[in-house]
């Protein structure tokens, strides 16, 4: 069997048995689970795409052997779907062309891998409310499993408490869980790429992540999202409203990360810009509000271009006057 296909199948085994943390009780499970794709798409990115199918493939058997059909689909849709976007998109190029003739070549832009992420996990959410509206709707059914989930983990808590615990997640439970992880998808392919360009392995140059733009049609999405919460807002239709608030908050993570681009690119102007950005990062995994104005940055630099202007402002902010 060729090197390349070992390899392959090994990167498998290692992303399903990440995947299937949990129920082996390894410690930092969630850890674990959340790197997943990593070596699906570290086998891509160093091999070719075709490296990628082989390890998504032996991950799936691997997962649907030890964990049953519902652990092979869940790998399939979770790790496998999202790491054969990313390498598949993130290894297509084109020739540069300059005055006409070729100069170069441009890879496939990072934020538009990261956009088409999102886009998946907006199709998954919106499956997932297709299925459930049948039903109890998919806020009544997050609720149900949410407050079983609570007495499992914490049986001494009283039960009002719990209720109260379930029911203050439930309002943006899906739009949290599809929206980190998308952003852990783009993490992973970050890390594996970053890791092949340190080896020397890497098969497209790193992108500059300060300079990542998102496509032009991202915006209609998002308007979509809010456009679908609004009217069931207004219309009385509470799943409607639930449906398109916790879409709009998973289509926004595309701008979420260009916020992230915007922050650095202005960090670089400042002294001590890695104590700076260290305290950043803490104020957003501990507060939401903070990540949704990193958002907002993100849409103003889609429609106004914060970093062009940055870039055009000298060091001083103000305007150059001519003294006699």
């Amino acid at each position: 069997m060729p090197r390349d296909t070992l390899i392959a199948i090994g990167a498998g085994l290692a992303s399903a048995l990440a995947s299937m943390a949990f129920a082996g009780g390894f410690p930092f499970a969630i850890v674990l689970v959340y790197l997943a794709p990593f070596p699906l798409i570290m086998a891509g990115l160093g091999l070719g795409f075709r490296a990628t199918l082989i390890a998504a493939l032996a991950g799936f058997v691997s997962t649907g052997v030890f964990g049953g059909p519902t652990s092979a689909a869940i790998f399939g849709i979770v790790h496998a779907l999202p790491s054969l976007i990313t390498v598949n998109l993130a290894l297509k190029s084109a020739p540069a062309q300059q005055d006409g003739t070729n100069g170069g070549v441009v890879w496939y832009p990072a934020g538009y891998i990261a956009a088409a992420i999102a886009m998946l996990g907006a199709c998954l959410l919106i499956a997932a409310a297709i299925v459930t509206a049948s039903g109890q709707g998919l806020s009544g059914l997050l609720s149900a499993h949410l407050g079983a989930a609570m007495k499992i983990m914490a049986p001494a808590m009283p039960e009002e408490s719990r209720r109260a615990m379930a029911d203050a997640l439930v309002p943006l439970f899906p739009g949290a869980v599809v929206s980190s992880w998308a952003i852990m998808a783009v993490v992973n392919g970050a890390l594996a790429q970053g890791a092949l360009a340190r080896a020397g392995r890497n098969l497209r140059p790193s992108p500059s992540y300060t300079g990542t733009d998102m496509p032009g049609w991202l915006s209609w999405p998002l308007v979509g999202a809010a456009t679908i919460a609004l009217a069931g807002m207004v219309t009385g239709q509470t799943g409607w409203e639930y449906v398109g608030r916790n879409l709009a908050m998973v289509v926004a993570v595309p701008y979420f990360l260009l916020g992230l681009a915007v922050v650095h690119t202005l960090a670089r102007r400042v002294a001590r810009t890695g104590p700076l950005l260290m305290a950043f990062y803490m104020v957003i995994v501990v507060s939401i509000w903070a990540a949704l104005v990193i958002a907002a940055v993100g849409v103003a630099e889609q429609w106004f271009g914060i970093r062009n202007r940055q870039t055009q402002t000298p060091p001083g902010g103000g305007d150059d006057e001519d003294e006699d």
